[in-house]
Order: C-alpha cells, then structure tokens, then sequence
C-alpha cells in the first residue's frame, strides 16, 4: 500500500504582519501547495492520501478557498484514490465548526471529526489492501490523550495510524511553552501493531525515536521565519514485516529562509555585502537537494562578526535600503536584513599586555579561560541559560563558551569605536 501523508496546511491563515499584497501571495501559494498535493498523489499513484489535521485554520477559510478545496479532493476520489481526513485543534469536527458544514466528496472520502477510533478500508480495484485507522478532534482545546484509545490495528494488512497530537519528544513544539498541549501522547501509546503512524500538529518534519514507523511530515507550505528550508509531504511504502519506505517530497511554492553571512571582515562598501549575501543564497541553492524550480523566497539575512560598515549596517533606515536592495537583486518576494551582532574590526594584539582598562580587561579574559578557579570565581550566581544543578565539568564548559568572542567585544565597547 503506498500513502501520501500530509498534515498541518493551514489554508487561508490571514498573515496579518505582512502587506496586503506579500499576504495575497502567501495565501495563494498555500492554495497552490494544495494542488501540486493532489498532482502529486495521482503521479505517485498513491492509494490513499491521509490528512493529519489542521487542514485550515476554521474561522478564516474562506468561500474561495473552500471551492479549491473540494474541487482538488473531487479530482482525487473520482480517481478512486481514497482521502482519510482526521480534524485537528484548528480544524474542529463538532457541528457548530466550519468542517462540519463543507460540501465533501461523497465517495472516496472519510473525516474524522470525533475522538472515537474509526477503521477505514483502503481498496485497490476493489480489494482491500490495507487500512487507515483515525481519530479527529471535536472542539479548539483537545485535552484527551486520543493516542491511547486506539485498538489494536485490524489486520493482516498494513495499517496506518493517523492523528493530530502532541507526542513527547518531538521536536519543536509550537504550543508546549504556552502550556497549551493538544492530544498528548507519549511514544509508548502508539500501538506498536501498525504498521506507520501518520501524525500532524508539529511544523517540523521528523522522525520520532529512528527505530519507530512514527512520522510528522511538517507543514505543507512555512508561514514564518520558524518554519523555515523545504515543505511538503512524506510517500509512505508499506509492505510489511519490512520497515516503510518514507521519501520527502516538496511542494511549497514559497520558502522562507535565513541566511548567515559572517564573512565581511573585508566588506568597505555596500556592494561588497551584497556579493557575500549573493554568494550565501549561491550557496544555499547548489547544496539543497529540495530546492523548487521557480520558487519564491522570503528570506532573514542574518549580519554578524568583524565588517567596517558596523556603524553604517546598524542603523535600521540603512539596513531597510540593503533589504530593498537584495530583494531586487535575488528575485525574492521579501528581505529582512539583522544585525546578528555586527562588530566593527579591532586588532586585540594592539591591546592585549597594555596597562590600560582595555588591556587588563583582555588579560583577564585569557586568563580566565585556562584558570577553572578564575573562571568560577568570576561567573555570576546565577546565570542564564545555565543549569544550576550540573556537574562542574559542564558548568566549566558552559562558562567558557559564554568567553567566546567576549575580547571582542569588550574592546568595542571600551574603545567606543562607533563614532570613528
């Protein structure tokens, strides 16, 4: 049995922050990676396509989206491909949300849309070869651990487990440092018996534990600087007692992306941090297997390290110009250029054994970083980012990476060298 397993699509999320006409792109490139979806689940000759929730984000799905919406799902089910479709906490099932209340397909289609486990048969020329077994989220502020309810998969077939939760140990979690924990499940209340557990509601695309058949594919199109590289959905080949065959697939025509340049100890003019700019996004392009022929980019260029134009690269209105600049020049819809802790070039060795504040300064800075006694004597009480209850070793450890790059930086702010 091969499955497409896509999830978290978010159509229509408003992209408020942005102007009206980046938002008009960003919500029509959500629509266009819906259908390059559907394209590509009748390419692979997929027999099933399952939806791990949040689909789109309820009250914003608008009539337009809606009509796409169907029209791509129709284009699949009259292919006889079966669509398994489990609500998640943005995309409720109870009758007074918006899913509730869609024009589905009437054949070919399945939504989950209640907590209760349902088993659904995926046929191929009219036998069954396999099943999808989910469970959907019925209102915004699903706090029932749905994975633990699951049966025993049906058997003997490959079957999938399809959810929207929040299982321990995933990585990055957008909602777990609010507090807010939707279906949370630990690894051990995926029932072992199935065969791919096919989850959404973490943006991130990975593999829980590498010995285990659980999956997030992440988001189908990014929407911000945290969901930044390639978007798309996971081709699941099931063929049990082999492990599945899980290929990465892109479809997003927009990608947001940061790019860090802290070679411009030699940049005298602006063109020179352009041609380091141009050469990071080169860069970026040649590596990436995932890259989209004509994709749209939206990128973060992050600014760090020695430059002589610090003081020049500081100002907002000037990094605003550099911004306008590079968009023009990369073809990107949008650039937003950071000082990413710029600093202007100070030669230590001019400095260093000088019986001045900054000579001593950066005395004590070496010192410290080969003397363990002088390093925790000068450490604050309490420090951030710092585990009160570690071994000496890591704490020790911890402290001399807060030394890096501390010289230089005490020496700028000492000589005050902005000014010059």
């Amino acid at each position: 049995m091969r499955i497409v397993h896509a999830a978290d699509i978010h159509l229509d999320t408003p992209f408020r922050r942005h102007d009206a006409a980046l938002r008009r792109r960003l919500q029509q490139a959500g629509r266009e990676a819906f259908s390059a979806l559907v394209d590509l689940t009748l390419e692979e000759r997929a027999d099933a396509l399952v939806i791990a929730g949040d689909l789109f984000d309820n009250e914003w799905l608008t009539i337009a989206t809606e009509r796409v919406l169907t029209r791509e799902l129709r284009r699949l089910t009259d292919a006889d491909v079966t669509v398994v479709y489990a609500t998640g906490n943005h995309d409720p099932g109870r009758t007074n949300y918006r899913a509730a209340h869609i024009d589905w397909p009437s054949t070919n289609f399945h939504l989950h849309s209640s907590r209760t486990p349902r088993r659904i048969p995926i046929r191929r020329d009219g036998e069954p070869i396999g099943w999808v077994v989910g469970a959907g989220h019925q209102t915004t502020h699903e706090a029932t651990n749905l994975a633990s309810t699951f049966p025993p998969a049906p058997g003997p077939q490959p079957a999938v487990g399809l959810l929207h939760a929040d299982v321990g140990g995933a990585q990055g979690a957008p909602d777990d440092e609010a507090g807010n924990v939707y279906a949370p499940a630990a690894l051990a209340d995926l029932d072992s018996s199935y065969d791919y557990w096919a989850l959404g509601h973490i943006h991130k695309r990975q593999r829980l534990r590498e010995d285990s058949p659980v999956w997030y594919p992440g988001n189908l199109q990014g929407r911000d600087f945290g969901e930044t590289g390639a978007k798309g959905v996971l081709v699941v080949d099931l063929n049990p007692p082999e492990l599945p065959q899980v290929r990465f697939l892109p479809v997003a025509p927009v990608r947001w992306e940061r790019l860090t340049v802290s070679n411009l100890g030699e940049a005298r003019a602006i063109g020179d941090v352009h041609t380091a700019v141009r050469a990071a996004f080169d860069d970026l392009l040649e590596a990436d297997e995932h890259v989209l022929l004509g994709q749209d980019w939206i990128l973060r260029v992050e600014l760090s390290g020695p430059c002589p134009l610090t003081a020049v690269l500081r100002s907002d209105e000037e990094r605003d110009g550099l911004a306008e600049y590079l968009g023009e020049s990369l073809g990107a819809l949008e650039v937003e250029v950071r000082d990413a802790g710029l600093s202007p070039p100070i030669d230590l060795s001019h400095h260093v054994g000088q019986r001045h504040v900054l000579g001593e300064a950066l005395e004590l800075i070496e010192q410290a970083g080969r003397d363990d006694t002088l390093l925790s004597r000068l450490a604050p009480s309490e420090l951030a980012g710092g585990d009160e209850q570690a071994e000496e070793g890591e704490r020790l450890q911890y402290l001399r990476g807060l030394l890096d790059g501390l010289d230089a930086a005490a020496a700028e702010r000492l000589l005050r060298s902005d000014s010059t």
